[in-house]
């Protein structure tokens, strides 16, 4: 049954990333409502188990406080905005809301009897500013943090088999990957790889999340048993890498600067953290520990400079002028933002409501809709304000940290390096996080959410460290 969930999950991340990264409702819709029933079904199959379990059998380790605090709180505080609030408790709140509800009011096609007016006692308004639309992303944050939770259950489940949640990314970004080969081999029309996506920015940071995951994979198989005469981990290992490189292809030939960075980022993470911890012996000297490492940072050094083709150098050397945002308009849209994040501290101005909200403070790009902040952690911090985006970093930091831990920790080669590939994984999509909206798009929230599922086993509470698992 738990392959059979993960399998059926695997479709739904599939399926996302088939219909443009899930950026379109309705396609996206579908997928939420089949994330829903998944979900219902595994965790009824698993009361049912727990019901008629025997006495002696082991149960799930219980799940880290901190990390299911912030995860609780993160939804509590998007469903609080769309909780219709007393006008007069809202000014303490968001002044800057009730006095948009004000200026709107003459142009809303509602009488002032079925709401009341803002400075009457019955009026009820809503944090958000814009309902519908943190209705919408109600339901898809809540879809990650149920992918998730349902990652990481099938992850303790499948203990015996550690990378098992992980062969549904090798093999959903693994075609996209080769897809985006197949289109600049092709002579496709723009010239660089996009997968099924409309933004090659996107499609980079969805591929750069996975890219660690195939190289570490192979790593663990080569170094699970070393003295062991087989070709079979020399066969599993070089068609992972092959997968590996693929990927690394497909982003260079997507030509995105900043998935280009981040992927070379997350393999100086993963390789760093493999030849210096991976053992999890910390009686060797330091000489000996960082060598290897540093012959890892020359070797990402190396592919920085001749990795890059032609045309990825030259949009490097041309960051002016490109057919997309340039990176003077991004510095001024983050500066028009401060007046936005400003005007909503608390409980920010609703998500998904930046594009509305934003028109107030616009100054750049006067032609042009500006509808993301091109930087993750500032648009959540004006969406969400500063108790949300506080709580969103919480739960991202103790998964990280605990992964962290469990590279040097965890009890087994496998649990080393699947930990590297999560800490890496993790490490591309916060870097590149600075400089685009890659969680905005719902196939790359999922599939972080499914990374961090995978790292949410070390956020387990067990008895000892020796009781690390996967």
């Amino acid at each position: 049954m738990n392959f059979v969930i993960l399998a059926a999950l695997g479709i739904c991340f599939g399926y996302a990333v088939l219909e443009r990264g899930g950026v379109g409702w309705s396609e996206w819709s579908l997928t939420l409502l089949s994330i829903g029933v998944i979900g219902c079904l595994h965790f009824l199959w698993s009361l049912l188990r727990r019901i008629v379990v025997r006495k002696g059998e082991e149960s799930l380790p219980p799940f880290d406080p901190i990390a299911g605090f912030s995860a609780a709180a993160f939804l509590l505080l998007v469903a609080l905005q769309l909780v219709p609030l007393p006008a007069s408790l809202v000014r303490h709140l968001s002044p800057q809301r009730v006095e948009l509800q004000q200026a709107a009011r003459p142009f809303a096609n509602v009488s002032s009897s079925q709401v009341g007016t803002p400075q009457s006692s019955t009026a009820l308004v809503t944090l958000s500013a814009v309902p519908n639309a943190t209705g919408e992303y109600l339901l898809t944050t809540s879809s990650y943090v149920l992918v998730f939770l349902l990652i990481r259950d099938l992850s303790l489940r499948l203990a015996k088999f550690p990378w098992a949640t992980s062969i549904p990314i090798l093999v959903v970004v693994g075609l996209e990957a080769a897809l985006g080969l197949l289109q600049v081999s092709g002579g496709g029309v723009s010239g660089f790889a996009t997968g099924t996506y409309a933004s090659r920015d996107h499609y980079a940071g969805l591929i750069e999340m996975a890219l660690p995951f195939p190289v570490m994979f192979a790593v663990a198989a080569l170094r699970r048993d070393p003295t062991r005469d087989s070709v079979i981990p020399a066969l599993k290992a070089s068609l992972l890498l092959g997968i590996a490189a693929i990927m690394l292809v497909a982003i260079v030939l997507s030509l995105s600067r900043m998935g280009f960075l981040a992927a070379l980022a997350s393999l100086l993470v993963a390789g760093v953290a493999a030849v210096s911890l991976g053992n999890g012996n910390y009686t060797r000297g330091r000489l000996r520990a960082w060598v290897p490492a540093t012959a890892v940072a020359m070797v990402v050094l190396l592919g920085l400079l001749f990795l890059p083709t032609t045309p990825l150098l030259a949009r490097f050397a041309d960051m002016s002028h490109t057919s997309d945002i340039s990176p003077d308009t991004r510095v001024q849209i983050w500066r028009d933002a401060e007046g936005l994040v400003k005007d909503y501290p608390l409980f920010g101005c609703g998500m998904g409501g930046f594009e509305s909200c934003f028109l107030k403070y616009k100054t750049v790009a006067p032609m042009s809709t500006v509808d993301y902040a091109h930087n993750d952690y500032l648009q959540v911090l004006a969406e969400l304000g500063v108790f949300g985006f506080a709580a969103g970093l919480l739960f991202v930091g103790r998964v990280f940290q605990r992964a962290v831990r469990a590279i040097s920790h965890a009890s087994s080669v496998d649990g080393r390096h699947l930990a590297v590939a999560c800490v890496a994984s993790m490490t591309a999509m916060l870097m590149h996080s600075f400089v685009d909206f890659n969680m905005y798009v719902p196939a790359n929230g999922m599939l972080f959410a499914w990374v961090a599922g995978i790292a949410g086993v070390y956020t387990s509470r067990f008895s000892s460290q020796s009781e690390l698992i996967a």
